[in-house]
């Protein structure tokens, strides 16, 4: 599937009617479905007009985090991986929360480079906000999500998650 994002086309990987993959590269190839195989209830995500409505609402902030889970598939991650990006999924639209809160509300306080590692692999960044997550000391690191590439606008990927955050009310140094 194709979203037509804010920023031009991306290439999205469902499977069983769940978001497996976001390229933030709309030339990025995405993995090869005839490989994977899921046991699990379909998701929310059955058509293109299912994903544009729930990226509408992801970017305006009117996605609950149990909803962006449903509409998820971690399946390809680590444990650690998936517990961080569900603790991801309940920091709200318009907030922030530094690596080491991160790392605390999956009870690892101690694993806030652990979990910068966990956010470099998002597969789904923009459903997933890792640009919502920030260093103690400022902005923090922003790759745009497993192997990006992308440089939206020609802009760098700091500056993108600056746009990302501005967009949601959050202004950062």
């Amino acid at each position: 599937m194709r979203w037509a994002s804010p920023w031009g086309p991306l290439p999205v990987l469902v499977r069983n009617d769940r978001i497996r993959a976001i390229a933030l590269d709309p030339h990025a190839p995405l993995p090869e479905l005839s490989q994977l195989n899921d046991m699990r209830a379909p998701g929310p995500i059955r058509s293109e007009r299912d994903l544009a409505r729930l990226m509408r609402g992801v970017l305006r902030g009117d996605v609950r985090a149990r909803d962006l889970i449903a509409a998820s598939d971690l399946s390809d991650c680590t444990p650690f991986e998936r517990s961080v990006l569900t603790a991801l999924a309940k920091v709200r639209h318009g907030s922030s929360v530094s690596y080491g809160k991160l790392a605390a509300a999956i009870g690892s306080p101690r694993a806030a480079r652990a979990v910068g590692g966990a956010l470099g692999k998002n597969p789904i960044p923009l459903l997933l906000p890792c640009h919502r997550v920030l260093s103690a000391n400022g902005i923090g690191g922003y790759g745009g999500g497993a192997g990006s590439r992308w440089r939206p606008g020609g802009r760098a990927p700091l500056d993108f998650k600056r746009t990302l955050l501005a967009s949601e009310g959050v202004l950062v140094d």
